[in-house]
């Protein structure tokens, strides 16, 4: 949402399973129960009322509110699937009101990686905590009852939520440079630092040519990723032009073209081939650019999920690869990647990278058992 947006529509993807895949970052199939968490949690959020009171309300952005909806009118149909699915809904007038007059800075990074919805909070608060702090050269204590409070949904007491904030803390200090230390048993201390103030980003110029023979614009790619990856989109775009440089038969419309293209794989196989090997080699440069206790986090993780996975808990044609992991000496499944190569693709499974892999490859089998894994 734009602040200075002046109209409340939000688009939604065409489909209720795009919007689950694109919206709330759901990248597998989910099971019954997981299917009915989601539609209460959407449920929760569309009759959910909201009532804000400020200490020192004003006439401007600090006005109370009683009451107010996020969502206007009947937006039922996110989790009732009876009703036909609708490409928008409305934010009300008033919830409008209080984000263009309260809008606060979020990490995209974070928005993008943290797959802990809690832990996504928790990390988000505390850093905007830190710029105001920061601003007056602050520190400050935080009661762990009124953290409870806010970050605690779910948890049955406070001290489940105080191990779970201790085990969240040491994992945002391996992402971020948040200082947040116990005080005694009750507060815990926020020491504001500069090193954790969000860097505004710039805006990616979404319509530069990058190729002068090539008018295909990036917002153009954009629209067509309601049908199409964007994995799928690059390749295509690829093959258009290497057409366009070949000096081939002119091509009017690359706009059309483009369309033509996607709807034929065929056409850009070999770009598309190329395009994941050279995804997954930038991919595996960053992983091995993470600290060596970040990379034997997500390993041990990994170990932990095949030993406590069972084999006749993952399907039959799955079997093989849970085998070969809990056998390494074995050879199972030929060509099968080194460990370490299985724990970045596990790393990238989890962190919302790409995960396609060439055709015939054996690493994709272990990309589905991922999804088993318990």
């Amino acid at each position: 949402m734009i602040t200075k947006s002046k109209t409340p529509i939000i688009e939604l993807p065409s489909s209720k399973a795009k919007f689950i895949k694109k919206i709330l970052k759901i990248n597998y199939i989910c099971g019954k129960k997981e299917n009915l968490i989601i539609k209460a949690q959407l449920q929760a959020f569309c009759e959910c009322l909201v009532s804000i009171q400020y200490s020192n309300p004003n006439d401007a952005a600090r006005k109370p509110k009683e009451l107010i909806k996020f969502i206007e009118g009947d937006c039922s149909f996110l989790y009732d699937d009876s009703q036909k699915w609708q490409s928008q809904i409305s934010l009300s007038s008033e919830m409008l009101e209080l984000i263009k007059h309260s809008s606060v800075p979020v990490s995209a990074k974070a928005n993008t990686e943290f797959t802990n919805s809690r832990k996504l909070d928790i990390f988000n608060y505390f850093t905007y905590q830190n710029y105001n702090l920061h601003l007056k050269k602050l520190d400050h204590d935080f009661e762990i009852g009124e953290l409870y409070n806010q970050f605690g949904g779910g948890l049955s007491n406070l001290n489940a939520f105080k191990r779970i904030f201790n085990k969240i803390l040491i994992d945002l200090k391996e992402v971020s440079c948040l200082n947040i230390v116990p005080k005694n048993k009750r507060f815990y201390t926020l020491l504001s630092n500069e090193d954790s103030l969000l860097q505004r980003q710039d805006r990616r110029k979404t319509n530069v040519i990058k190729n002068e023979k090539l008018v295909i614009s990036e917002d153009y790619k954009t629209k067509l990723e309601d049908n199409y990856t964007r994995l799928e989109i690059e390749s295509a775009t690829i093959y258009v032009a290497k057409r366009i440089a070949r000096g081939g038969a002119q091509i009017r419309n690359q706009y059309a073209y483009l369309k033509d293209v996607l709807k034929n794989p065929s056409f850009y196989y070999k770009e598309k081939q190329t395009f994941i090997k050279n995804t997954h080699k930038i991919q595996f440069a960053e992983y091995e650019r993470l600290s060596h206790s970040e990379r034997e986090k997500a390993a041990n993780l990994l170990k932990i999920l095949i030993k406590n996975t069972p084999n006749w808990g993952v399907p039959s044609e799955l079997q093989p690869a849970l085998e070969q992991l809990k056998t390494p000496g074995r050879v199972i499944i030929k060509d099968t990647p080194r460990f370490a190569y299985i724990c970045y693709l596990f790393w990238a499974f989890n962190f919302d990278k790409c995960i396609e892999v060439c055709d015939g490859s054996s690493e994709l089998i272990f990309i589905k058992l991922f999804k088993h894994l318990r």
